[in-house]
């Protein structure tokens, strides 16, 4: 589940299957559909996915890690 409200750019990966994105697959945050209080596993945020901006739960999605392969 997603944790605070990170910053528009953030990516994050898919926990699980949402609309045409699988799970796993990465989408960039465009932003929280409203300011919101407390967390809240319902909460909703708008998630760019393939080129389409998708309205995802804060369950699920989880902000991505960078991996070093250099």
């Amino acid at each position: 589940m997603l944790k605070d409200d990170p910053p528009p750019g953030t990516r994050v990966r898919f926990l699980r299957e949402v609309r045409k994105a699988s799970r796993g697959s990465i989408g960039k945050l465009v932003r929280p559909r409203r300011v919101y209080l407390t967390e809240n596993s319902e909460d909703e945020f708008e998630v760019e996915f393939g080129g389409e901006v998708i309205i995802v739960r804060r369950s699920d999605i989880v902000e991505a890690e960078w991996t070093n392969t250099a």
